[in-house]
């Protein structure tokens, strides 16, 4: 019997799966299970998100998030988009708490003239070419707390 090691890893998994192959019952000559890739590194939290096409998505607060204080809003970019709008409702009764003017980032921070009362609230957020709507986000929940 002969073990062919790729790296020092591959050869610890192939005489591993052969000693737990044989414990078991199974022939020593059965093909040992390849070794599971490590997971591809995620990118810096800090790099900005690549523009899709058509699409806004929420990144935060996101869906469900309640804090004590919420003033920061980020959404990622739209490919061909050339500002975005966005706003924020009471989910209680629909009032508007805030629209921001046309911006040019892909985040907002609410003025502080806006007090975010403990409750719950919905946003939303459309990307524009000119004046014209080519995508929005769809409306996410979250919640001041006490």
């Amino acid at each position: 019997m002969t073990f062919r090691a790729l790296s020092p890893l591959s050869g610890a998994i192939t005489a591993s799966a052969l000693m737990f192959t044989v414990a078991c019952g199974g022939s020593p000559e059965a093909p040992a299970p390849a070794a599971t890739p490590a997971p591809a590194a995620t990118p810096a939290a800090s790099a900005p998100p690549a523009a899709t096409p058509g699409v806004v998505a929420i990144i935060e607060p996101s869906e469900g998030y309640s804090s004590g204080h919420i003033d920061l809003f980020r959404w990622s970019p739209v490919e061909g988009a050339e500002g975005y709008r966005m706003r924020v409702n009471a989910t209680t009764d629909g009032r508007l708490i805030w629209e921001s003017p046309v911006l040019k980032e892909t985040e907002a921070h609410l003025p502080n003239t806006v007090a975010m009362e403990p409750e719950g609230y919905v946003w939303q957020v459309t990307a524009l070419k000119g004046d014209a709507p080519i995508a929005t986000s769809v409306p996410t929940r979250f919640a001041v707390t006490p």
